[in-house]
C-alpha cells in the first residue's frame, strides 16, 4: 500500500458510538456495539488474522503482527474502531487533561492481539465439557494491565469478532465495574501447551466468578456475556476482568482486539516489582525508558492524524525487539521463574 494511504486518517466507522453507549462503558468499562464496521472490513480483517492461525492445537495467538505483517499493517493504520477508540478515551480523561479533546483527542496504538479458538473433534469437545476449568482451552480469567509493562487511565481494547460469537464457542465473559475494584490480580496467559504464569511476589490471587470460564457456581462474583455477530465490537478497559470458555463447537471462532493509548500512559515494567514479569511490550524502542510518555513509532498516533517520522519506520522493514532490552527481559523472567 502507498504511504499516503497509511498516513491518511483511519476510515470512518458506520456509525460512531451512541451517548448511552459512551456512558455504559464508563460505568461497567465494557460495552458491546454493533453496526460500525462495512463488510468490506469485516472481510479485510478477517484475511489478516486468518493469514496467522497456525494448524493444530487448541487456539492461534498472536501479538504485534503489524511490526511484521503489511496485511495486519494496514489493518491497525486505517481500521474505523480507532475513532471509537478516541469516543471512548475521550470519556475517560480527567476535567482538566491538557490534551485537547473531542474529535482532536490524540490517540495512539499499542497492539494488535489476535485470539482464535480451534474447532475440536467430538472426543475432545467431550473431554473439554468435563474439565472446562483446566488447560484444555479455556482463557483464564484476568485483568489485561498486570500483563502490560504500562501505567495510566486511558487504556482501550475494542475486541473485534470475526464469527457469530457466544458462550459455546468462547465467547468473552467479564465482571462488569470490576475495573472499580482497585486490586491488581496475577496474571496467567494461556497456549496450546496449556497455562503460562507470569510469576510476581505482590499481585493477588484472582477471585472467584460464578461463569462458563471456570464453571463455578458459588462464588460472590457473576460474569455477563454478550451473544456477537461478526463484525461486532466490544470495548472494555485494561482494568476489567474477563475470561472465556474453550470453543466447544465445530468451528472457528476467531477474534481480533486492537488496543489504543490515551494521553496519560506512560512505560512501566517495575510498577508491582522486580519480581513480576509482564509481557515484553515495551523492548521495541531504545530511546524509551521506564517513565516515558509511550509514544513513537511503536505506539504510533493514529488520531487526529499520522505523525509521518513514525510512520516511516515500519515501512523501512519490519519492525524487531531491541537485542539488549529483551535480552534484560529474558534475564529477568528466568531469574524470577526460578
Amino acid at each position: 500500500m502507498a504511504m499516503v494511504d497509511l498516513l491518511a486518517r483511519p476510515e470512518k466507522p458506520l456509525r460512531t458510538l451512541t451517548q448511552e453507549e459512551v456512558e455504559r462503558f464508563l460505568s461497567e468499562r465494557v460495552v458491546h456495539v454493533s453496526g460500525v464496521l462495512s463488510d468490506a472490513w469485516i472481510e479485510r480483517i478477517a484475511a489478516a488474522v486468518d493469514a496467522q492461525i497456525v494448524a493444530g492445537g487448541l487456539q492461534t495467538m498472536a501479538a504485534n503482527s503489524w511490526f511484521t505483517d503489511p496485511a495486519m499493517h494496514e489493518v491497525i493504520m486505517n481500521c474505523p474502531v480507532a475513532h471509537l477508540a478516541q469516543q471512548v478515551l475521550d470519556g475517560l480523561a480527567p476535567e482538566d487533561d491538557p490534551q485537547p479533546r473531542g474529535e482532536a483527542k490524540p490517540v495512539r496504538f499499542f497492539y494488535d492481539q489476535t485470539f482464535v479458538k480451534h474447532p475440536v473433534s467430538a472426543a475432545e469437545n467431550r473431554a473439554r465439557e468435563a474439565d472446562a476449568a483446566g488447560d484444555l482451552g479455556n482463557t483464564p480469567w484476568h485483568h489485561d494491565i498486570t500483563f502490560w509493562p504500562v501505567r495510566g487511565e486511558q487504556i482501550v481494547s475494542l475486541w473485534i469478532a470475526l464469527d457469530k460469537t457466544n458462550l459455546e464457542n468462547g465467547g468473552l465473559e467479564f465482571v462488569p465495574g470490576s475495573s472499580f475494584f482497585g486490586e491488581s490480580y496475577q496474571a496467567t496467559g494461556v497456549g496450546n501447551d496449556g497455562r503460562i504464569p507470569f510469576a510476581s511476589a505482590t499481585l493477588k490471587p484472582l477471585p472467584a466468578v460464578n461463569s462458563a470460564t471456570t464453571g463455578e457456581q458459588n462464588a460472590d462474583l457473576t460474569a455477563i456475556s454478550f451473544d456477537m455477530e461478526a463484525g461486532d465490537v466490544l470495548i472494555f478497559d485494561a482494568n476489567i476482568l474477563h475470561g472465556a470458555p474453550p470453543n466447544l463447537s465445530d468451528g472457528f471462532r476467531r477474534g481480533i482486539a486492537l488496543r489504543y493509548f490515551g494521553s496519560d500512559v506512560v512505560l512501566d515494567n517495575d510498577k508491582y516489582g522486580e519480581d513480576t514479569v509482564m509481557a515484553p511490550l515495551d523492548c521495541f524502542d531504545d530511546s524509551l525508558s521506564n517513565g516515558d510518555p509511550a509514544t513513537g513509532f511503536a505506539y504510533p498516533q493514529v488520531l487526529p492524524e499520522k505523525i509521518p517520522e513514525e510512520v516511516k519506520v515500519r515501512l523501512d522493514g519490519p519492525i524487531s525487539p531491541s537485542e539488549a532490552k529483551f535480552g534484560r527481559w529474558l534475564e529477568r523472567s528466568q531469574a524470577v521463574t526460578k
